[in-house]
């Protein structure tokens, strides 16, 4: 509900905005001036304490930097009540891109303009140093650049908004942890990672050029799942149309690359690039070398530090084979007749080993020193398998770096292949211990550690993309990941992210309660409904999974909530006739989660909770029915106040 006045502002009207809070156009009733006023609720729980001091250092850090550059909009000041902190900024009359691009074709030199401006302010943002409270910020990120977060003013100035969701780079490393921003303007390796960096802002803007130009989103699909899925598998350009210039297409295909290594490396050298094609000089993207680039490249990403991996679910090829050489002919007729298995492990014994040392010295004869390479490769992933399999090898990470290291220097796939099966589980075991500890309910699993296991698990797809037992724990880690983001973040979309991922692990492989685990706490505690939740804990029961104290737990407070929702409804009801039905219908909620909680004493907070219902209970008590007509004589006000003293809507 949007309220009326607030802390001295009238409230006109709510402005669409995504992120944290809600924005509306206000206007200071003390000076008549117009401003936007940010509202970000208060809360008890940790995750909504954590979001208020994100913002509050966000608006800090946002009114330092706008006097930087009057391209970004300003912070006007800051402030507390009972039930939000808010902060109070510049209201920037005209129109963000979205609404400009709705009504009117946006010109090649106009588009270059804008993408500029907001590279240009992302420059000074990415180079900015500053201290609060005596710690040090070094450089800032947007993180959500996307349309709306750009307007164009009614004098043709382009403003930056919504540097409140910024976070700052810290000293050491180049990239933050953030929940995700849009997922449209969202990079694949923000997506896969979850780390924010200087190249996701400068993929945002890459994305919202060429939305510009085309005039339609630069990833399209028909639901969020597969519109994650779609970006996260990113691996070749869109189309650009043929009439676009050719020096503008050339900035494009480097600003939104597949490979990061290749993109711009700064907002200053992407903005150069827009500032001479404007100027009719020819950017530097035009003769930009990306196969040279590409060969003299480091393996890992500068940003982040670790390496990029493609995922997709469907098989596209092997995409470092179509970089490689393709082998001779003759070496590809002697191995056509009898093509290897799709998934060979090294423990098929002295048999294979035999056969397929023979392979290698026919194809030796036949191909000299190409034979001899393939076949060392060949016996360094047997040695890889067999260190993965007796745990010779302890750390995945350096498993998995020769394993990158073999299949660089293989120039057929199939080389590699002894030692595929041993890398996948390895790394599955790795994602599995984040699943099975989530699913014992004892241990605390953090965002972190589900992305960390998001990370194993999207290298155990890179090797096998038809795996479904794969897959299918990778959209459970999804799940998981989107429903702690969109909780925090109060977004629903991303809460319906995470439930088409549950459903969608859940179809892959039928016979896990995992999918079903996170269903249940996303339905009892994101989206309140306790019978989705019940049912899916049912769900995971017939999947052999055994419901524990925490389950218990989580029931019983999703029937407490429940039955208080039912009693402010029986408050606030218009007749005694419903007041008493909603009176017991939160009665019958309260009763059974008092029955829960009471199972599980003394575990977790149940003790606490238990007082609570109790306390809940003799309210209740008190409003069976209405006291006699003799007491309505002697007091106005309405009945059920006038039981429980004190007690009002």
């Amino acid at each position: 509900m949007t309220p009326r006045n607030f802390e001295g502002f009238d409230i006109v009207r709510k402005l669409p905005a995504g992120g944290m809070g809600r924005v509306y156009e206000a206007v200071e009733a003390s000076t008549g001036r117009r401003v936007a006023l940010k509202l970000i609720d208060h809360g008890s729980d940790s995750d909504t304490r954590q979001i208020v001091d994100a913002e509050r250092v966000g608006a800090e850090l946002h009114k330092r930097l706008c006097a930087e550059d009057a391209r970004i909009t300003s912070v006007i000041g800051t402030g507390d009540t009972e039930d939000y902190f808010y902060i109070v900024m510049e209201y920037v009359d005209g129109q963000d891109l979205s609404e400009l691009a709705a009504v009117e074709r946006i010109g090649y030199l106009f588009a270059a303009r804008i993408a500029q401006d907001v590279l240009e302010v992302l420059n000074i943002a990415h180079s900015f140093a500053t201290a609060i409270d005596g710690k040090e910020y070094r450089g800032i990120v947007h993180g959500d650049i996307k349309p709306r977060n750009i307007r164009m003013t009614t004098t043709g100035q382009t403003k930056v908004l919504d540097f409140g969701i910024a976070k700052a780079l810290s000293a050491t490393r180049s990239f933050t942890q953030n929940v995700f921003g849009s997922v449209q303007y969202s990079s694949p390796e923000r997506l896969e990672t979850g780390e924010v960096t200087i190249s996701s802002d400068l993929w945002a803007v890459g994305v919202v050029l060429y939305e510009m130009l085309a005039r339609r989103p630069y990833f399209q699909a028909d639901s969020a799942a597969k519109f994650d899925r779609l970006i996260r598998g990113y691996c070749q350009f869109q189309p650009f149309a043929e009439e676009w210039p050719e020096a503008l297409k050339a900035i494009l295909r480097r600003a939104l690359d597949p490979d990061p290594a290749l993109r711009y490396p700064s907002a200053g050298e992407f903005a150069e690039d827009l500032s001479a094609f404007r100027s009719d000089r020819v950017p530097a993207a035009v003769h930009f070398d990306a196969e040279a680039t590409r060969r003299t490249a480091r393996t890992v990403d500068g940003d982040t530090g670790t390496r990029r991996t493609l995922v997709t679910d469907a098989p596209t090829g092997d995409l470092e084979a179509t970089r490689r050489t393709s082998p001779a002919p003759a070496a590809e007729a002697s191995l056509s007749a009898k093509p290897a298995p799709a998934a060979a492990k090294a423990k098929d014994g002295p048999r294979w080993g035999r056969i397929a040392t023979v392979a290698f010295v026919v194809l030796g004869a036949v191909t000299g020193i190409f034979g001899v390479r393939e076949y060392l490769t060949f016996k360094d992933a047997r040695a890889l398998s067999r260190d993965l399999e007796s745990e010779r090898v302890t750390r995945t990470d350096t498993a998995w770096e020769r394993y990158q290291a073999l299949s660089n220097k293989a120039l057929m796939g199939w080389t590699v292949w002894p030692a595929q099966d041993a890398m996948r589980n390895r790394l599955m075991a790795d994602a599995e211990r984040v699943i099975a500890a989530y699913r014992g309910g004892d241990a605390v699993v953090t965002e972190s550690d589900w992305v960390r296991a998001r990370n194993t698990a999207a290298k155990a797809l890179e090797l096998v993309p038809r795996d479904k037992e794969v897959k299918s724990r990778l959209r459970t880690i999804d799940g998981h990941l989107f429903r702690i983001r969109g909780s925090s973040r109060r977004d629903a979309n991303m809460l319906e992210q995470s439930r088409e991922y549950y459903d969608e692990a859940a179809q892959l492989d039928p016979k896990t309660p995992d999918p079903w685990l996170g269903l249940a706490r996303l339905y009892v505690y994101s989206t309140r409904d306790v019978d989705k939740g019940e049912a899916a804990l049912k769900e995971a029961e017939k999947r052999h999974f055994g419901i524990g104290k925490r389950e218990s737990a989580m029931l019983a407070d999703g029937y407490l909530y429940r039955g208080e929702r039912s009693f402010k409804e029986a408050l606030a009801a218009p007749s005694d006739e419903e007041r008493l039905k909603y009176l017991d219908l939160a009665r019958k909620d309260i009763e059974k989660s008092k029955q829960l909680y009471e199972s599980i004493v003394p575990w977790g907070g149940s003790v606490a909770s238990l007082r609570k219902v109790n306390d809940d209970l003799d309210k209740l008590d008190g409003l069976k029915a209405p006291p006699d007509s003799s007491d309505s004589q002697r007091d106005n006000r309405p009945w059920w106040q006038r039981v429980i003293p004190g007690l009002t809507k």
